[in-house]
Order: structure tokens, then C-alpha cells, then sequence
């Protein structure tokens, strides 16, 4: 078995219906290109994605970006942090409304390279692992979330502390702890905090836009959020894909 096709079942083993990361692209693309009738000259792409490099590295192929998105979208406007949390908030919400075109809307992508949270996966199968560019050793992936994960777990009494030197990860971590038993007591705690991740991108993200849809003078969004499944340099990333819808505003 060839190490492309190894890997594939490395990932499907823990995202079933995990996607190519080019199979993403055409994936939402094509849901975009449907909506606005080919005509995405005029949509403006905001990301929330971990602010982890992996993600940018394997942004490498310039090209494919520019032919799926970039080449033909406006932006992206970056609402991102660790673990892909929008820490830019209603204010960044607002910014959006503000910055779409005059007829035009915005696709918002969350929860790998241009999509957030993220998981990394070694060739063995091992998550939350994976072999960075230039390095010999593994390293962690997402690793905000990691040492979330290991914050959580040193003692049941284990608060956040406000640290402003700190403060994304000391947020992250807070939005964590009511499900801090869920997640320590997961087989892979790791894995089950990024899952409680994406879930609270998710809801944050429509939280802030019942909060300012006044602000917005287009008629609807396009909203595409899943986990992106980083792998080595060698080999293509992954994107589970849970959520790709049209939200009209004047519904919510």
C-alpha cells in the first residue's frame, strides 16, 4: 500500500467521512458557485482557523488556493486564534457586515488552512501528532488545545487564570471547562476536545450573527464549518466536514 493511500485509511479510521482537502474545496465552492449562479466576485471570505502554522505550510500550493478561493473570492478577513476560536467577536462580526460588497455576501469558513479547529496525525495513526517541516521529532497538533486538555486534567479543582499575557488560550480554556468531564473522560481526550471546540466555533459564530444581522445588507451567508486532520508535509490534509448551508439573515 502506497503511503497517500496509508494515510487516507490512517484518517478514515477516525473521521469516517473525512474529505481530501481539494475534495473540500470543490465541495464548498461548488456549493457557493450554485448560490450565487457562478457570480463570486462579490463574496468576501472570513476564516476562523488556528493560528497554528501547520496550517499556513500546508497552504503551499498557492495555486490551488487561488483557483478554489482566493483567485475568486474577496478577503479573507481573519477571525481566528488558537484552536480556531473567532476571538474577534461581535466587533469582528460587525467588521464583515461592514466589508461586504454593495449586492454582494460572505463565506465563512470554520473550524483548515482557510478552515478551524485542527487535529494532526501521524502515519501510524496516532492523533494529535505530527511531523512539522524541518523537524525530526513529532509535535503536538493542535497544541492549544493540547495543553488545554493537560491544563484541565492536573487538578479538579483547575481554574483558567486572567492573564492577559495569555489571554487566548486562558479564553479557549474557559469555554472548555464546563466540559471538562466529558473530555477527560473520553477514550482520546484530545480528539473529544476538539470536537466540543468545533461545536463552540459553531455556536458562537451564529450567536454573533443573531447579535448583529442588522448590521448586514445582503440577504444570506454561506456557512461551511468541520475539523481539518493535518498530516505531514509529505501528504495531503483532511477536512471532516459537518456543517455547509445557506443561512438566510431575515430567518434567524
Amino acid at each position: 500500500m502506497n503511503s497517500a493511500a496509508s494515510i487516507e485509511q490512517q484518517v478514515r479510521s477516525h473521521y469516517p467521512h473525512a474529505l481530501s482537502e481539494t475534495a473540500f474545496r470543490d465541495r464548498v465552492f461548488q456549493f457557493l458557485d450554485k448560490e450565487h449562479c457562478g457570480n463570486v466576485s462579490r463574496v468576501l471570505l472570513a476564516i476562523a482557523q488556528c493560528a497554528d502554522d501547520v496550517n499556513a505550510v500546508h497552504d503551499a500550493d498557492v495555486t490551488l488556493v487561488k483557483r478554489h478561493f482566493r483567485g475568486n473570492l474577496l478577503g479573507p478577513f481573519e477571525m481566528g486564534g488558537l484552536a480556531g476560536i473567532p476571538y474577534a467577536g461581535l466587533t469582528g462580526i460587525s467588521t464583515i457586515a461592514h466589508h461586504i460588497p454593495d449586492g454582494g455576501s460572505a463565506l465563512i469558513v470554520y473550524g483548515p488552512h482557510i478552515y478551524g479547529p485542527h487535529i494532526g496525525i501521524t502515519d501510524q495513526g496516532d492523533l494529535g501528532k505530527l511531523l512539522r517541516p524541518g523537524q525530526h521529532l513529532e509535535s503536538a497538533a493542535c497544541g492549544s488545545l493540547t495543553l488545554a486538555v493537560r491544563h484541565l486534567g492536573s487538578s479538579p479543582d483547575y481554574q483558567p487564570r486572567d492573564d492577559e499575557d495569555d489571554a487566548e488560550q486562558m479564553l479557549l480554556e474557559r469555554r472548555l471547562l464546563p466540559y471538562r468531564d466529558e473530555i477527560l473522560s473520553a477514550a482520546h481526550p484530545l480528539k473529544a476536545a476538539t470536537n466540543v471546540a468545533y461545536t463552540l466555533i459553531h455556536e458562537l459564530i451564529h450567536r454573533y450573527l443573531r447579535a448583529r444581522k442588522d448590521e448586514f445588507r445582503c440577504e444570506s451567508l454561506v456557512l461551511a464549518g468541520g475539523v481539518a486532520i493535518n498530516t505531514d508535509a509529505r501528504h495531503a490534509d483532511y477536512v471532516d466536514l459537518r456543517h455547509l448551508s445557506t443561512l438566510r439573515l431575515a430567518e434567524i
